[in-house]
C-alpha cells in the first residue's frame, strides 16, 4: 500500500541514491587515473563493463549505459587508443565487432582491481559482515528490478 510514509520513503531513496551516484563517481575517477592517466570516471567504467561482461558489441554497451552510440564510440575510441580495448570481428556478424579487454588493459585493471578493493575494505571495515550482506542482497534486489521494469521511453 502507498501511503505518506512510504512515499516519503521512496523520495529518501531518490536521494540517497542521487548522493551515491555523485560519490561512486568521484571514487570512480581515483580509480580509473590509476589504469591510465587519459580516462574519465566514465571512461573507466566502461572498460570495467568490457572486462567483467565481454567481450561485448557496441551496441550491447550503449544499452548497458542508456547511451547513444555515438557517445559510447567514443568511450570505446579512447579505450583502443590507449591499447586497453581490443576490437576483434564478430564471428557471428561479419559486420560488427566485439570488444575485449587488451593483455595490457587487463594488467592495469588488476591493479586498480587490488587498490579500489583495499579502498572499499577501508570504507567498509565498521560494518558487520551481516550488514554488507544484507545491503548487498537489497541492491542486488533493486538492480534486477530496476533492469526488469524498465520505464517506458517518450
Amino acid at each position: 500500500m502507498w501511503d505518506a510514509a512510504r512515499e516519503k520513503e521512496v523520495d529518501r531513496l531518490e536521494e540517497q541514491l542521487s548522493v551515491f551516484h555523485r560519490r561512486s563517481r568521484r571514487f570512480l575517477r581515483t580509480f580509473a587515473s590509476r589504469v591510465h592517466p587519459g580516462i574519465d570516471a566514465a571512461t573507466y567504467a566502461v572498460l570495467l563493463v568490457i572486462a567483467q561482461a565481454g567481450p561485448l558489441r557496441l551496441n550491447e554497451l550503449a544499452e548497458e549505459f542508456g547511451l547513444d552510440k555515438s557517445t559510447m564510440s567514443r568511450h570505446v575510441s579512447t579505450l583502443i587508443r590507449l591499447g586497453l580495448v581490443q576490437r576483434d570481428p564478430d564471428p557471428l556478424d561479419g559486420r560488427a565487432f566485439l570488444l575485449t579487454p587488451s593483455p595490457d588493459g587487463l594488467h592495469r585493471l588488476a591493479a586498480a582491481t587490488d587498490a579500489r578493493r583495499g579502498e572499499w575494505r577501508g570504507r567498509l571495515d565498521g560494518w558487520a559482515t551481516s550488514e554488507l550482506a544484507e545491503f548487498v542482497t537489497a541492491l542486488t534486489r533493486l538492480n534486477t528490478d530496476l533492469e526488469r521494469r524498465r520505464p517506458t521511453q517518450p
